[in-house]
């Protein structure tokens, strides 16, 4: 008994050490899907798993690779992020990328600092990114680990009101036509409750039109079918349709208040799904949904049971499947000690039990023996043995 009691604190020491480092705000994301590539990207963290305006000027991204010789990194992060720069395609920016070397490179392990990536970015706001890729610089290598340090947690992006900028990007992107729908977008990808009044989505769009088209190609669509906000509901049900405030043959640019006119309020909780449509204007195939400078939302923490005593602040940083955990310290309270005496009398109900199964044990072999060797030698009683048959005989 004292042997598990060890056993079983020494676990919690364990738990406990690996509870204050998640609490530390540290995230490790899972690169089970990371490819080999020789030239290409190997791993991406985008924006619904860790954002970069979580970064602290602490911050430090530990990315493990297949690779371990040598002092120069096989590996260097490509940061996607909205360029709103004046020489871009479209008038409100377009998707740009920079890259990003370590700073060293020490048994597999590369590392970034969030000086190395500031100073390639040109700009300390990282709101704009919306993807870290990281992919091979000169050698064939796999991504197999990538840890950021210091990171803020949901809340404290709550708190200071910190936005992001997500991307959606299918991987086999759809054509429609004649009024159909090429992208479909759930609350788990982008959820448009995080929209503000500053916020903004951008369509990218391949199309048959002149860059110089006059009629909106495509539609921003809003659903929900479960909705007790919107006055323009029928059967709990709404398809509220947004037209583009900016349009050319490739991009679309949709804003809040456009969208909060189509769906009859600002209260977008109970939209579950977007799309982009084509408007019967040309067949239109959505490659990319961009929402830009969107807020973090606070998720509900549980209430705290009467029995527990244990509060647990855990905030979700993503709205995908994937996400990182960051994680705050709760304040709890101590669990009662147990005294030398709850041991030592559970101890000895343990021992008084163990005792009696096995006495109860012993008594039943003894029995069965004893009705097995009763049988054999009573049928041997009822016969005896012939000596000029060789074999025994009935009496």
């Amino acid at each position: 008994m004292k042997k598990t009691l060890s056993i079983i604190t020494a676990v919690i020491a364990a738990a406990a050490a690996s509870t204050f480092a998640a609490f530390a705000g540290d995230v490790e994301l899972d690169t089970k899907k990371a490819v080999e590539t020789d030239k290409g990207v190997t791993f991406t963290a985008d924006s619904n798993q860790l954002a970069a305006s979580q970064f602290t000027e602490d911050t430090i991204i530990n990315v493990a690779c297949s690779v371990t010789d040598g002092s120069d990194s096989p590996v260097k992060l490509v940061l996607g992020y909205w360029d709103k720069s004046d020489d871009t395609e479209f008038d409100f920016g377009s998707p740009a990328t920079v890259e990003v070397k370590a700073s060293e490179f020490n048994d597999g392990t590369a590392v970034f600092t969030y000086d190395d990536i500031t100073e390639a970015l040109g700009d300390t706001d990282l709101s704009a990114v919306f993807a870290i890729d990281v992919t091979a610089d000169g050698e064939t290598v796999t991504c197999t680990g990538f840890t950021a340090t210091n990171v803020l947690s949901a809340q404290e992006m709550v708190d200071g009101d910190i936005r992001r900028t997500i991307r959606v990007h299918p991987k086999k992107p759809l054509t429609s036509q004649d009024w159909g729908q090429s992208l479909s977008v759930g609350v788990d990808k982008f959820d448009v409750s995080s929209m503000t009044e500053d916020s903004f989505v951008v369509a990218v769009f391949e199309s048959d039109l002149d860059k110089d088209v006059t009629t909106a190609p495509v539609e921003f669509i809003m659903q929900s079918t479960d909705d007790t906000v919107s006055p323009k509901a029928k059967n709990n049900t709404v398809w509220g349709k947004v037209a583009p405030v900016l349009f050319n043959n490739k991009y679309a640019l949709f804003d809040f208040t456009t969208m909060e006119d189509a769906y009859g309020t600002d209260d977008f909780s109970c939209v579950s799904t977007v799309y982009i449509g084509d408007t019967g204007k040309s067949p239109i195939t959505c490659t990319d949904l961009y929402a830009l400078d969107i807020r973090t939302l606070a998720t509900e923490e549980p209430e705290e049971t009467a029995d527990s005593g244990v509060t647990d602040d855990s905030e979700i940083t993503a709205d995908s499947d994937n996400s990182a955990v960051t994680t705050k310290p709760a304040d709890t309270e101590t669990p009662a000690a147990v005294t030398d005496k709850d041991s030592s009398s559970d101890e000895k109900d343990e021992e008084g039990s163990n005792f009696k199964l096995i006495v109860i044990g012993i008594i039943a072999g003894v029995v069965v023996a004893a009705g097995v060797i009763f049988l054999i030698l009573g049928r041997k009683s009822r016969k005896t043995y012939d000596v000029n048959k060789h074999r025994y005989v009935k009496k």
